[in-house]
């Protein structure tokens, strides 16, 4: 299991997720999902351990928080022998909503143990700006059409990249390379890309290798991170907090990139703390080298049951149309 995080701002003071020590518990809580889309559902299990050995009658109290606003409480029977549920059905909202589900155990009626896990609510994914994107053509790489699939929800149009070949790769102004793809067809789009003697905006996902020439490498011990930094001024991360990050970078892998090519401006967004002064290690990185921006994700955006993957590709489109922008401009 990946060990908790902590996270620093840097040119900022220090967060640190707080981390407690307590006695064994007399029940168990999960949360199915703790960020969800409206209109959607809430899902709580609740399950008595083996140190609730009194023989009475047990109930679980769950309460409902938005806001600070209690919204819903309700008394469930425990049953020694398996998990009880409790489900209910929120309305839709219209900006990110912050919640907590609160479950109280009692015994004959008195307090017992209370544990409370955190919730987000989200409304449904919205249509991107059409304006932003009106003369830019995105292509897309992507094998498992999940990508496909949250453009068609934001109402973006996309041109499918994947059964393209080299000789009829046109002139994109972004291209994004799905997650997992084979180097071998990472090389089908380097080829046609400098065919075509264009320079678009290269956007990969979630990468397990890359084209040795990139220099970029994933480290497949990289699952024991402990700490994580932060750029304060952030495109990538609007709208998302620290606990939002957190859980992104859960499970991710992280990339070891050079700092020794001085053609090449580096900026990580969301590093993995690590002291070398020969390598940087990111979740979230651009790189740039004259009009060539290229930009490396390794935070998941195509989970789409979880919100915070469709706010961060909504950033990561609104920063690459601020750098198609400026070097237009230029």
């Amino acid at each position: 299991m990946k060990a908790k995080m902590k996270i620093i701002i840097f040119f900022m003071s220090s967060f640190l997720l707080p981390v407690s020590f307590c006695k064994a518990s007399f029940f168990v809580m999960n949360l199915k999902q703790d960020s969800i889309y409206t209109p959607g559902n809430i899902n709580l299990t609740m399950k008595l351990t083996e140190e609730a050995k009194i023989e009475n009658n047990y109930q679980f109290k769950v309460s409902i928080f938005l806001t600070g606003t209690l919204i819903r409480e309700q008394t469930i029977k425990a049953d020694r022998e398996k998990p009880v549920n409790f489900e209910l059905t929120v309305p839709e909202v219209f900006d990110r909503t912050e919640g907590r589900c609160r479950c109280e155990l009692l015994i004959a009626e008195n307090f017992l143990e209370a544990q409370e896990v955190p919730l987000l609510l989200w409304p449904s994914i919205g249509p991107y700006k059409q304006e932003r994107i009106k003369n830019t053509e995105i292509w897309v790489y992507d094998t498992s059409g999940k990508l496909l699939e949250l453009f068609g929800k934001m109402d973006i149009k996309v041109v499918d990249a994947t059964f393209k070949t080299a000789r009829d790769f046109g002139k994109p102004d972004i291209v994004f390379v799905g997650e997992n793809t084979d180097p071998n067809n990472m090389q089908i789009l380097a080829d046609g890309i400098t065919s075509a003697k264009t320079e678009p905006v290269l956007i990969y996902l979630r990468q397990k290798q890359f084209l040795k020439e990139s220099k970029i490498e994933v480290p497949t011990d990289n699952n024991l991170s402990k700490t994580i930094g932060l750029i304060k001024t952030n495109v990538f991360m609007a709208g998302l907090d620290f606990r939002d990050v957190t859980t992104l970078a859960n499970n991710s892998h992280y990339l070891k990139i050079k700092k020794d090519d001085a053609d090449k401006i580096i900026r990580s967004y969301v590093d993995e703390v690590i002291k070398d002064e020969k390598n940087l290690y990111s979740y979230l990185c651009t790189i740039r080298q004259k009009n060539q921006v290229v930009i490396y994700c390794q935070l998941p955006v195509t989970d789409g049951n979880d919100p915070r993957s469709a706010v961060l590709l909504k950033n990561i489109l609104n920063y690459t149309e601020s750098v198609i922008n400026e070097i237009k401009a230029k």
